[in-house]
């Protein structure tokens, strides 16, 4: 259904120079570690609303940004804490924060060895599996033989 112009809702930011302004608003407010959700100028579904109508005042990018300067900001709380900079640090508070904010999450001991990078970008902790040193071995022992092998990759060189 299409309302007439005299009973359309009205924009809370009736003008490009208000929008771009809510716009600085909540960038300012995101940058500084606090929820889109806490926005006191406007809950996230006129955001979201003004996002999608407005990307012009509100760019998508802008906002990525500062989502991005807002979580450094828990960071550097986190790293300041960690070194012992910020007086009354709660590390359990801290820890409890960034699984909620950033979706931390705990991970096995095991998953964190090794390095999270290749030369094809970055790789989740999750793909490394710890091997014992036979399995190292027998691994180099592989690789070295490999000329040996049979083209078709079936090195078992059983006759059957």
């Amino acid at each position: 259904m299409v309302l007439p112009d005299d009973e359309a809702p009205a924009l809370k930011w009736p003008t490009r120079k208000a929008r771009r302004a809510a716009c600085e608003a909540l960038c300012a407010h995101i940058a500084a570690g606090y929820s889109l959700d806490s926005f006191p100028g406007a809950n996230r579904t006129t955001i979201r609303y003004y996002v999608e109508q407005f990307p012009n005042d509100f760019p998508p990018a802008k906002l990525e940004e500062a989502e991005r300067l807002g979580l450094l900001e828990w960071e550097r709380i986190g790293k300041e804490g960690a070194k012992g900079d910020l007086a009354k640090f709660n590390a359990s508070a801290w820890t409890f924060t960034m699984k909620n904010r950033a979706g931390w999450q705990d991970r096995p001991e095991a998953d964190a060895r090794g390095s999270p990078c290749t030369g094809d970008g970055i790789v989740r902790a999750e793909t490394f599996k710890p091997r014992s040193s036979e399995e190292i071995a027998l691994g180099v022992l592989a690789l070295l033989t490999a000329k040996d092998m049979p083209e078709d990759g079936d090195g078992s060189q059983d006759a059957d």
